[in-house]
Order: C-alpha cells, then structure tokens, then sequence
C-alpha cells in the first residue's frame, strides 16, 4: 500500500500501529473507536469494535455507488493487532474533507434530510451478493437492534433471522413476525448527523459502516425512530420524507422494539434463554 504525502513509501502495519499511538484522535474517544488523521489523505479508525465487516461493507458499497449521488470513502487496508494489551481492528482510509452535519443547523438547511433520503435509497439499489440478511461477507450484525455483542451469529437466508427474532418474541409471549416479503437492501443502519459529511460540491458522504448490510428498509425505518429523542431536529426531518409503513409494518416495527429490549436483558444460548442479566 503506498503512503500519499510520504513519497510514496510502502506503509506497513507497525507504522500505522505507531502514528496511532502518537497522534491525538479528532474522533472518538480512548475507552472506545478512535479516529486520528495520519497523513494529508489517509485517516485510520481503529479500536475494539472496528471490525472487519465494517471495511467490507465500505468496500463493496462505494465500487457499487454512483459517486455523484453518495460519497463513500475508499478503504486501503484492513488488519487486527495488539494496541494497549488488547486486539484492535484498524481500518486505513481516505481522508474526506466536508462538514459534519454536527456543526450545522438542519433546521435551516431542510435540502440536507431531502438529500440524504435520496442517498438512501440510491444505496437501496445496489446489487445483492450471493448472502443471507447480514453485513458484506455475512458475517453476525451489529447496531442498535442487535445486542451489545451482536447477533451471535450469521444468518443464512430470511427464515434464519426470522427463527432468531421468534425465539426472543417468545420468551415475552409476543407473537412471531415474518419478514419473507420484505426484500434485503444495503442499509447504512446509523445515519445519526456525525456520520455525514457535507462535501464541498454540495454532495454528501457516509462514513462509519459498522452496523451496514442487506437487510429489509424498515430496519433503516427502526433505526430513525429509535434514535428520534437522541436528534429530534435530525430524525423527524428524515421520518417525514420516509416512505410511510402500513398497518403490519407498524406491527413488526414494534415487534423488532420488543426484540431490541430482550437482547438487553436476557442472554440466550442454543436458542434458549439463559439468564436476565438486568
């Protein structure tokens, strides 16, 4: 991997390891993800929850994307190592420069929420690879759906994820859903503000990948009204420009609320609830 700004040199992961260690962060926080600018060009986001899905999503999203629409930031190397007496994933990228849409008021500025529904669904477009609901690679999701340590698992095909969601309906005595008619689409699935940019040409980049992959809308759906009290000013603006869900969505909408507090409260084994842990 050459090294822009530095002549080109080849960077090698105990480079990177050591530019982490020696640069202040502009992102993030030292008890969790940290992002530090290394050179003119290349960030690195590197911490315990940096995963390798997370490149993968990137990498497959921005070679599908129509750059004009949505920016995607291009990774140039993935690797897990020893960073503080514990196993980090550090992710190298391009550095974009734009405004956070943390710094401005969207309030006054409602063609941002307009633009982003629009990137949404143009990254709801993108072909599906050979793979069940899931990150790129299909690999065990992560985000404010699953619990703290992800789903635990990968899922094969919708049935999979069905029998997954069921067995923590179960445990409430709530009613089983199905989502066999609802198609998987790339969902970015943590379009909070601070993970948008707002570049120079007006356009807009996502960053941060974590919690991406093919997954029904209405997950993307959950996720604005999940995080609505955290941004009312953010969340409600991309709600009202969000297609409206019938009667059965708005079911499965709060079955999948119901799922997210059990996966907070109760651990499950082999498909058996194991213990309350609050």
């Amino acid at each position: 991997m050459a090294f822009p700004g530095a002549q080109h040199r080849p960077l090698q992961s105990r480079d990177i390891i050591n530019l982490c260690k020696s640069t202040p962060h502009f992102a993030g926080n030292e008890y969790g993800n940290r992002l530090v600018r290394i050179s003119e060009d290349l960030v690195v986001k590197f911490g315990l929850g940096v995963r390798r899905q997370e490149a993968e999503n990137q990498i497959y999203a921005r070679r599908f994307v129509d750059n004009t629409k949505l920016y995607i930031p291009e990774v140039l190397l993935f690797f897990e190592a020893q960073f503080s007496e514990c196993k980090m994933g550090f992710l190298v990228m391009e550095y974009v420069n734009g405004i956070n849409l943390e710094s401005i008021n969207v309030q006054d500025r409602p063609d941002i929420a307009k633009r982003t529904v629009e990137a949404i669904q143009h990254l709801a477009t993108i072909p599906i690879p050979q793979q069940g609901p899931g990150p790129v690679g299909g690999a065990s999701p992560y985000g404010y759906l699953w619990s703290d340590d992800g789903a635990g698992r990968t899922f094969n095909c919708v049935e999979d994820m069905d029998k997954w969601m069921n067995t923590r309906l179960k445990a409430v005595n709530q009613p089983p859903i199905s989502l066999a008619h609802h198609p998987l689409r790339m969902c970015h699935m943590d379009l909070v503000r601070r993970n948008i940019l707002l570049l120079p040409n007006s356009s807009l980049c996502f960053v941060d990948w974590a919690f991406a992959g093919f997954f029904p809308s209405l997950f993307e759906t959950y996720n604005f009204r999940e995080l609505f009290y955290e941004d009312k000013d953010w969340f409600q603006q991309l709600i009202n420009l969000w297609p409206k869900v019938d009667d059965c969505d708005e079911q499965i909408l709060r079955s999948l609320g119901i799922i997210a507090s059990v996966n907070m409260r109760y651990s499950f084994i082999n498909c058996h609830t194991e213990l309350a842990t609050i």
